[in-house]
């Protein structure tokens, strides 16, 4: 087997390939002259984020038998920006499952990111246990909510609400995301809020998006919603539509659900969002006895660096920690590492030969060092052996903002 990086005219290939896997339709010919196009064309038909395709293929260099997509981001990182891969598309033949073809692209994939500087990656599973095998542990969670219109706040907000019509400037909705994720760890430093807004007819989708502005005209929250079939006023994103609700403090709040119920209750009996996990709009509601909230990962997260996730992770006050990390995909962030801390400068990590206090896979490192776990976690987690308790392990393990908005 070989594996390598797909040329612009193979993308067909994994195209294919993916189309197989997640059965949907298909058109081979048009993939192909869309890729000989995308060659052609060069930088002109690249897409804002750059992305590579990994595939293993046959000996002939020729027949692809599973590939996976890897997405350049640069992301936040507890008052960093580093570089993040977002892996997509992995998919494999059939016939050629469980013959390492993806465990492969991982391992030429990984090695490649960590040679350009990655720090993180992260990935949406379609099995936890499978992606655990390399180096992924779940992420912080996000909360989806099922609102009934009665259940509604109906006080009044001092702001006013405005819908954006295609072809309208949607610059205020970057805004708000900026200001919502600053201090978020993994999420994505976007320079447009959303490129598919600009290019799809929304109005035939039948989405519609409302921005809503304080009193002094200052974007403060929005909200991009989907007409359903059913009787629910949907704000939920998934991967075939983006859709969203960001509020950046209680009063944007109030002038969103204020707005949806009295503008939506002719229509609608219940509104569906999402939030990151710490965001509690429950206070909002004066009754929650049909209110239901559900409860999913937000993907997965992987340190692929790990003496660099270590220098940048941001540390509580002074002390000295010894992880014994094992990751059987990057070797080279095997080993004992001592990290030592102290306010007003970065970490100083360096390679140990002594004891360490604590043992731990790079899965759950990721989880500890991103936040979405904290050291009140570890006796929930059978995979990390603490030696030495009193070591400073909540001065470094410590729940921190951690969510990614992007699907890929």
């Amino acid at each position: 087997m070989i594996t390598r990086i797909l040329r612009k005219e193979e993308q067909w290939k994994s195209d294919l390939i993916q189309a197989v896997c997640f059965e949907f339709p298909f058109d081979v010919e048009k993939a192909k002259k869309q890729a000989q196009e995308t060659e052609k064309n060069g930088d002109a038909a690249k897409d804002p984020v750059k992305t590579e395709c990994w595939g293993c293929f046959a000996d002939d260099n020729e027949q692809l038998l599973g590939s996976i997509t890897v997405s350049h981001f640069t992301a936040g990182f507890d008052g960093h920006e580093v570089l993040m891969g977002g892996i997509g598309g992995v998919s494999t033949l059939p016939q050629w499952r469980r013959q390492r073809v993806i465990r492969r692209c991982f391992e030429n994939a990984l090695e490649d990111m960590y040679q350009k500087g990655f720090v993180l990656s992260s990935l949406y599973p379609f099995s936890t246990n499978y992606y655990r095998k390399f180096g992924y542990e779940n992420n912080a969670c996000v909360w989806e909510w099922t609102v009934p219109f009665d259940a509604l706040p109906s006080g009044n907000a001092e702001g006013t609400v405005e819908q954006l019509f295609p072809g309208d400037d949607l610059s205020p909705l970057l805004e708000v995301y900026r200001e919502f994720y600053r201090d978020y760890n993994l999420a994505v430093r976007r320079t447009v809020y959303d490129p598919a807004l600009e290019k799809e007819n929304l109005l035939e989708q039948k989405r519609y998006i409302y921005l809503w502005r304080d009193r002094n005209g200052k974007p403060q929250g929005f909200l991009i919603a989907q007409k359903t079939d059913g009787d629910v006023f949907d704000c939920t994103t998934t991967f075939r539509l983006k859709n969203g609700f960001l509020a950046l403090n209680a009063e944007a709040y109030l002038g969103l659900f204020s707005f949806v119920k009295t503008s939506f209750s002719a229509y609608y009996k219940k509104v569906r969002f999402q939030v990151p996990e710490g965001v509690r709009p429950d206070s909002f509601f004066p009754e929650s006895t049909e209110i239901t909230c559900q409860r999913f990962y937000n993907g997965m997260v992987r340190i692929v660096n790990v003496p660099e996730a270590l220098r940048l992770c941001r540390c509580k006050g002074n002390g000295t920690l010894r992880l014994d990390v094992k990751d059987e995909m990057l070797s080279r962030n095997s080993g004992v590492w001592q990290i030592d801390f102290a306010p007003g400068r970065e970490n100083w990590v360096t390679k140990s030969e002594g004891p360490a206090d604590v043992s731990l896979p790079v899965s759950a490192l990721s989880a500890l060092v991103c936040g979405a776990r904290s050291s009140g976690d570890l006796l929930w987690m059978p995979q990390v052996t603490t030696r030495y308790p009193e070591a400073p392990l909540d001065q470094v393990f410590y729940r921190k903002k951690c969510h990614i908005l992007e699907l890929f």
